[in-house]
């Protein structure tokens, strides 16, 4: 599948005058990244989509209560094998910040795949 390349906060990108493509494993990425900043019920055609890590942002942090509400969204997603397993381990770097870092199973190519990013 091709898909309009596309950073959750970010512009589109234009690439040699038209609109830059992502597929295989970079789209999965993305649109993992775009479901853990998607806030649940902002996106109408499917109010369950979405973990909503924005509006975590200046809470307390509780590392297991966000890995059991990341896992399942990860699963959810197409572009991830939902036979094996995902682990997410969410990680507290001191000043309000946390490191989150999601292992996952390509569906397409069946490859071992990591997102990590800090919020």
């Amino acid at each position: 599948m091709i898909a309009l390349s596309h950073v959750f906060g970010n512009d589109l990108v234009l690439e040699a005058g038209t609109l830059q493509t992502v597929s295989g494993t970079e789209l999965t990425r993305q649109s993992l990244l775009r479901r853990l900043l998607t806030v649940a019920g902002d996106y109408i055609w499917q109010l369950d989509y979405g973990v909503g890590l924005p509006l975590m942002v200046g809470q307390v942090i509780a590392a297991e209560a966000m890995e059991s509400v990341i896992r399942p969204q990860v699963q959810a997603d197409a572009g991830v094998d939902s036979s094996q397993p995902v682990t997410v381990t969410v990680t507290d770097e001191g000043v309000g910040v946390c490191r989150c870092d999601v292992f996952y199973v390509d569906a397409a190519s069946g490859q071992q795949q990591s997102l990590s990013f800090s919020y």
